[in-house]
């Protein structure tokens, strides 16, 4: 019998620090602050705030997020199913840009799109 891999559900906090990682990991030339600047600055204006991105290493939970097994595809389900699609779009965005490829429907797994 195959084994199912179950997922842990995710936090938007924790999403957004495996994003880090991830973009850290490809040595790309944008942080999710980046994402999240490029997302809610213009729309949030004068409130917009991104301080608290900086503090997600030091909270326990997004760190012990960190020893389960995450994906792409968890991240951005993570995002889109706690309203951050924004953050998403601007994940696409910067990736077109270099010339990073990839199909949003698949990545993402919207019903809606088929």
């Amino acid at each position: 019998m195959a084994q199912e891999f179950h997922h842990t559900e995710y936090t938007t906090d924790q999403a957004l620090y495996q994003l880090d990682f991830y973009l850290k990991a490809l040595n790309l030339p944008f942080s999710v602050k980046d994402l999240y600047k490029k997302a809610y600055a213009e729309r949030l204006g004068p409130h917009y705030s991104d301080e608290w991105l900086d503090d997600l290493e030091n909270d326990p939970d997004v760190q012990e997020a960190m020893s389960e097994p995450f994906t792409a595809k968890t991240i951005i389900e993570t995002l889109m199913k706690n309203g951050h699609e924004s953050v998403i779009r601007a994940l696409l965005r910067e990736t077109r840009n270099l010339g990073i490829g990839f199909t949003q429907a698949y990545i993402i797994g919207i019903e809606k799109w088929k």
